[in-house]
């Protein structure tokens, strides 16, 4: 009997692998290959709630797919996308700054807030501009310098990962890209770290495909309705700019049709002018009167 296989970037297998308290050793393995920072921070790390409560009444509930807190209190997001969607970079955004926001309560410091690290794993090329499958991003100006570490958004594309191993995380991403139960095994052989990500990989019970069949269902009609509403957007933004560019260039037009005629009244005046001058000139009067009398020079 063919053994099952259900992959790994399926939502309910990746919460099951890495958003369970109890199997924390995968998302500490992973995480301490991906990321820089002190290795003691992994010593207490804690699944938190994803859902993101609004900061007011008529607010936007988010929802993560997966919140952590390290030891000193630092929040790493970890967020599986594997279809793209147009406002993908924005909403990474958003939730980190929502992240990072909902730290401070009433009277706090802002000396009290702790760096927020959002992990952005894609199925498909979200970034056309870089080559690189890891990319990480900060604040930081012109020359390089770091403004600010609090706000760091890492993003790993799957199809961009090498066939070759590269890098300490390279594993990991082969298992979240595995097709086959065959390779899970070849991968656990070869990096006993991936051993138990594995395993649980395929003991996801029916309860919780069940459980999260029905919460990505609610997702995806949540994502389409946000899929919808950047459609939109995007269609009265393009024509919001295209009736400006209309606007625009019939005043320009028009202001080059009132230039037109104003050098056009301006040569008949001067024309006028030049005649009338070239009568005076003929009763005998001398070129300084005409000039003073009409303002031409007297060589016109």
């Amino acid at each position: 009997m063919k053994e099952r296989f259900i992959p790994p970037l399926y939502d309910f297998v990746f919460a099951h692998v890495f958003g369970d308290q109890r199997n924390i050793n995968n998302t500490r393995n992973f995480l301490k290959v991906l990321l820089d920072i002190p290795e003691d921070d992994y010593d207490k790390l804690t699944v938190k709630n994803s859902v993101l409560k609004p900061a007011f009444k008529q607010g936007k509930t988010g929802v993560v797919d997966l919140r952590l807190n390290t030891k000193s209190g630092r929040v790493i997001h970890i967020e599986m996308q594997v279809e793209k969607t147009g406002n993908l970079r924005s909403r990474i955004l958003y939730y980190a700054a929502r992240l990072l926001s909902e730290q401070l309560k009433q009277k706090a410091n802002y000396n009290t807030l702790h760096q927020v690290i959002s992990i952005l794993i894609c199925d498909h090329v979200q970034l056309e501009e870089e080559k690189s499958y890891i990319n990480e991003y900060v604040l930081r100006n012109r020359e390089n310098r770091c403004f600010t570490d609090l706000l760091k958004v890492v993003i790993l594309e799957l199809p961009k990962v090498p066939e070759a191993e590269d890098s300490p995380v390279w594993p990991w991403l082969q298992f979240l890209k595995s097709k086959s139960v065959e390779e899970y095994k070849m991968l656990a052989k070869k990096y006993p770290e991936l051993k138990q990500a594995t395993i649980c990989a395929q003991k996801v019970t029916l309860r919780e495909r069940l459980r999260w069949t029905l919460f990505d269902l609610e997702m995806r009609r949540r994502d389409e309705r946000e899929w919808k509403n950047y459609v939109i957007e995007e269609a009265r933004a393009q024509a919001q700019k295209e009736v400006e560019e209309a606007i625009e260039a019939a005043r320009e037009k028009t202001r080059e049709e009132a230039r037109e005629e104003a050098h056009k009244e301006v040569e008949e005046a001067r024309e006028e002018i030049r005649k009338i001058a070239s009568k005076l000139k003929v009763t005998g009067m001398s070129d300084e009167q005409i000039q003073a009398i009409t303002g031409i020079r007297s060589e016109e």
